[in-house]
């Protein structure tokens, strides 16, 4: 059903609201499938794990100060997520290597930090920066680029030692596997509702594992968790509780990890409250 619904889009194309459109049958088939065979779709997947590792992404915004930053990351590792996540992408440049260096003192020089340029800069200011995020021990460079440059993206990483990692503004398996035959990508990061549904992100894994690079999913924590857990035997959960009240039950996370739901398909439920605001008569 996925590839005859992917093959109808052709004539309006298979981006954007479009792709999103399509995750959202996806993921209610799974959920379905899931809820038929009486088991957690992560379970459905193989069950590789019963929990995985988190890191906390919401609390390093551009227009909030350092010491708010801090104080936010400060929360994320005491409840032992395994680290954090700032952005960048000031027009200055060198506003934000001021403001990670300021993050890394506070933090400490053992302190898991990603940033973030959610495609903001070109090649050169983008080799700039992450030259100086490579003396300040940053875990990964994400979205340095407009996520369109693949030669771009190939150069950069040739040329750092910093992994680049990208993938959230993907739309398909095939845009992984241009970006993975050029080399231009260490860190693979599938949005499991933009890249079209659960069944799309598999085949993005599959071909994550045969190039032999990590895979962070993006965002949308609720339905990332069960590919974690399903098909990942390592890897991290981005934090993001951006529409954790559109749940009758929060996400549960315990010593800095997220458990999968525990109930059949993808064991979610909409709040009531929420089906109540939005429901269309």
């Amino acid at each position: 059903m996925w590839r005859q619904l992917y093959r109808r889009l052709q004539s309006v194309g298979r981006h954007g609201l479009v792709i999103q459109a399509q995750a959202a049958i996806d993921l209610a088939l799974w959920d379905i499938k899931g809820k038929a065979a009486n088991m957690p779709v992560y379970k459905l997947l193989g069950g590789a794990r019963e929990r995985a590792p988190v890191y906390g992404s919401d609390g390093g915004w551009l227009y909030m100060s350092v010491s708010e930053m801090v104080s936010e990351f400060e929360a994320y590792l005491e409840q032992g997520m395994a680290g954090i996540k700032m952005k960048v992408g000031h027009d200055d440049p060198r506003v934000d290597i001021e403001r990670v260096r300021q993050v890394r003192a506070a933090l400490g020089d053992e302190a898991w930090i990603a940033v973030d340029a959610n495609q903001k800069w070109d090649y050169p200011t983008a080799l700039r920066v992450g030259r100086e995020l490579e003396q300040l021990g940053i875990a990964w460079f994400e979205e340095p680029l407009l996520c369109e440059d693949i030669p771009g993206h190939a150069r950069l990483a040739a040329d750092l030692d910093i992994p680049v990692a990208l993938g959230e503004t993907l739309g398909s398996r095939f845009e992984f596997a241009a970006y993975l035959r050029a080399d231009a990508v260490d860190i693979i990061q599938p949005d499991v509702i933009r890249v079209g549904g659960l069944t799309e992100t598999l085949k993005v894994i599959a071909l994550a594992d045969a190039a032999q690079r990590p895979i962070a999913p993006h965002h949308m924590m609720e339905v990332s968790i069960h590919v974690a857990c399903g098909v990942m035997h390592a890897g991290l959960i981005e934090y993001m509780p951006w529409i954790a009240a559109a749940f009758a039950q929060p996400a549960i996370i315990e010593d800095g990890h997220m458990l999968p739901p525990p109930k059949p398909g993808l064991g979610l439920e909409l709040a009531e409250d929420v089906v109540a605001r939005h429901r269309v008569e």
